[in-house]
C-alpha cells in the first residue's frame, strides 16, 4: 500500500482519537480569540473589522511616529477642488448613461464644497469645429453639432456641473472659436461656463505628426504652422483673446495649457510678459508616466514606479516654477488635465491598485505645491479611467476607490495641516492630515511599501477614533479593491456591510497599523478652537 491508502489500526485509535481533542480544543480556541478581537475591533453600531483589523494588528512595535500640535499651520485647500477632464466626444456617451453618471460624481464630490468642475477638451479640442452653416465637415474634424450642445446642457444642467471649455487653435479660426463660443454662451446654462482655455499642449506641436495624420483627410496642410513658439503662442492667445471678448466678454481665460510646464515654463513667463487680455487662470497638464514611451525608459510606467514618490511628490516638484510665476503675476494654476499615465494608459498599470494608492498622496501634494485646483482626464474607454460603462451599468477601476478616499479626506472649509511623520525610509509611509469644519480631523495614512507598519499618532485629540481602510490583494490587483470593507457594484452603490474599526487612545496616543500596500483613514473629533489659525 501507498502511503495515501493507509487506514487507521486498532493499536493507533488511542492515539487519534488524543490528535482529536487536540485539534478540536485548538480550533475552539481560535474562535473564541477571534471574536474578542472582532468584539474589541467594533464600533457602535458598525461591523466588526475582520480581516483588515486582524492583518493589521499582527504587526509588532511601533515603527513609526506621527504627531500634530493644536497649532500646526494650516492651508485652506481650494473649493472644488477635484474636477473631470473629458473629450468633446465622450459627452455623448455620457449623457446616454447620465444616471450613472451623476451617481459616479456623487462619489467624489465633496458636498458644501462649490460645484462639481468638468473641463471639455484634450486631443479632442484640436479637431472640434462649430459650424452649424455647413452641410459636412472634412473627415478629420469633430463637428460639435446643435445636437451636441443640447446633450451637454442636459448634463450640466441635472448634474449642477461648471465648465471649463478648451478651444481649437490649430485647425480652427479666431472667428470661428468666437462663434463656438456665443453658442456655448446662449445655449448652456447661465453662468455655467467659467473660463475658456486657449489651446491645447502647443509645447507638443509637432508639424510632421499632424501632416501625417491629416494627409489623406483633405485638410490644406499649408494652413499648419512650421513650428509653435513661445511668442507665435501669445500671437495666437492675443487673436482668439479679441475674438472672445466680442462675444463672450467677462468670461476668464485659461493658457497656456502646457503640457511640460517645468521644461517649457518659459511659455508662461513670455505670455505674462505681454499683453494678455482676459486671462485669469494660467492651466498646464501633467503625468509622471507615459504609454507612449517603450519599456524600459525612465517614462514608461510601472507598478512600482506608481507607486514612488517620482510619481507624486516627483510630479508636484515639477508644476512648483509655474506656480511661483504666475503667483508673481497674481494667478493661480489649474492642473486641468492631469492622471498617472498618458497615451491612454498601460493594462496591468493603469487599472492596478496602485493608482487607488497614488491619486490621494498625489492630490494632496499638488495642493501643497499651490495648484488651484486639478481636472482628472476621463477617456471612458481607455484603461486609465477611473471607470468605464458597460452593459450592466459602470464597472469601477481602483483608480475610482483612491479619489473616493481623497473625497472623504474633505469636507466644507477643509484645511491642509502640517504633520511631522518619523518613519524609516524602508518603510515608504506617506501621511496627510486635514481639519474639517468645526471639529473633525482626518490622518491618512498610505503604506506604499510591502511590509505592514504600526504608526503611535500623538493628536490633539482624546476621545475615540474610526479607522477605514483601503484594500486590495496587492499593488498590482485590478479588482477585489475594498472601503471600508465595501465595494462598488455595477450601480455605483455600496455593497457589503461598513467596517470601522475603533482606536481609543492610550497615555494620550493612538495606535494604528497599515498593512503593506494599503491605507488607513483616522477620523477624530477635536474641540473648535484646535487646528484654527497660522495659516501656511
Amino acid at each position: 500500500m501507498t502511503g495515501s491508502d493507509r487506514r487507521p489500526t486498532p493499536r493507533s485509535w488511542p492515539r487519534l482519537a488524543f490528535a482529536l481533542v487536540v485539534l478540536v480544543a485548538a480550533v475552539v480556541a481560535v474562535v473564541l480569540i477571534a471574536r474578542g478581537s472582532d468584539h474589541r475591533s467594533a464600533g457602535p453600531g458598525r461591523s466588526a473589522v475582520a480581516s483588515e483589523a486582524s492583518a493589521a494588528a499582527a504587526v509588532g512595535p511601533e515603527q513609526a511616529e506621527l504627531s500634530i500640535g493644536a497649532r500646526e499651520r494650516v492651508t485652506p485647500i481650494p473649493h472644488s477642488f477635484l474636477g473631470f477632464s473629458t473629450e468633446y466626444w465622450t459627452l455623448p456617451v455620457d449623457e446616454h448613461h447620465l444616471a450613472l453618471y451623476r451617481r459616479v460624481l456623487s462619489q467624489i464630490h465633496v458636498p458644501g464644497d462649490g460645484r462639481f468642475v468638468l473641463r471639455i477638451g484634450g486631443d479632442s479640442s484640436d479637431h472640434a469645429i462649430w459650424d452649424p452653416t455647413s452641410s459636412r465637415l472634412p473627415p478629420w474634424a469633430f463637428e460639435v453639432t446643435p445636437r451636441l450642445v443640447a446633450r451637454t446642457a442636459k448634463i450640466v444642467r441635472q448634474m449642477r456641473l461648471r465648465l471649463i471649455v478648451d478651444l481649437n487653435t490649430l485647425t480652427s479660426t479666431p472667428r470661428i472659436a468666437g462663434d463656438w463660443a456665443r453658442a456655448a454662451e446662449a445655449h448652456l446654462p447661465a453662468g455655467s461656463i467659467i473660463g475658456f482655455e486657449i489651446g491645447n499642449e502647443p509645447d507638443l506641436y509637432s508639424r510632421s505628426t499632424w501632416a501625417h495624420q491629416l494627409r489623406h483627410s483633405g485638410f490644406n496642410l499649408a494652413r499648419l504652422p512650421a513650428t509653435i513658439t513661445p511668442s507665435s503662442y501669445v500671437g495666437d492667445y492675443n487673436r482668439f483673446a479679441r475674438a472672445l471678448t466680442r462675444v463672450a466678454a467677462g468670461v476668464p481665460l485659461l493658457a497656456p495649457a502646457l503640457a511640460n510646464p517645468d521644461r517649457d515654463r518659459n511659455w508662461i513667463s513670455t505670455l505674462l510678459a505681454g499683453p494678455h487680455p482676459g486671462l485669469r487662470v494660467i492651466s498646464a497638464h501633467r503625468y509622471p508616466y507615459s504609454a507612449c514611451s517603450r519599456p524600459g525608459r525612465p517614462q514608461y510606467p510601472t507598478v512600482q514606479k506608481l507607486l514612488s514618490e517620482q510619481a507624486t511628490a516627483g510630479m508636484a516638484r515639477s508644476v512648483k516654477p509655474a506656480v511661483a510665476l504666475a503667483r508673481r503675476a497674481g494667478l493661480p494654476v489649474r492642473m486641468t488635465e492631469i492622471n498617472s499615465v498618458t497615451c491612454g494608459g498601460v493594462p496591468g498599470v493603469s487599472n492596478s491598485f496602485a493608482t487607488a494608492l497614488w491619486a490621494p498622496d498625489a492630490l494632496f501634494e499638488l495642493v501643497r505645491a499651490g495648484v488651484q485646483g486639478v481636472n482628472l482626464h476621463v477617456r471612458v474607454f481607455s484603461i486609465n479611467a477611473p471607470f468605464r460603462f458597460d452593459r450592466r451599468g459602470v464597472r469601477a477601476w481602483p483608480l475610482l476607490y483612491g479619489l473616493i478616499l481623497f473625497k472623504r479626506m474633505l469636507g466644507p472649509d477643509s484645511r491642509l495641516v502640517a504633520v511631522h511623520l518619523r518613519s524609516p525610509r524602508a518603510r515608504r509611509l506617506k501621511a496627510w492630515a486635514v481639519r474639517v469644519g468645526a471639529d473633525t480631523l482626518n490622518v491618512l495614512l498610505i503604506d506604499k511599501g510591502g511590509r505592514a507598519v504600526k504608526v503611535g499618532l500623538d493628536l490633539p485629540a482624546t476621545g475615540p477614533a474610526v479607522v477605514q481602510r483601503l484594500l486590495a490583494p496587492s499593488a498590482s490587483s485590478r479588482s477585489r479593491v475594498t472601503l471600508a470593507g465595501q465595494r462598488l457594484d455595477d450601480q455605483v452603490g455600496w455593497a457589503g456591510p461598513a467596517r470601522l474599526q475603533t482606536v481609543r487612545p492610550a497615555a494620550g496616543r493612538y495606535s494604528v497599523s497599515v498593512r503593506g500596500q494599503s491605507a488607513a483613514l483616522l477620523t477624530v473629533h477635536v474641540a473648535h478652537t484646535t487646528l484654527a489659525g497660522q495659516p501656511g
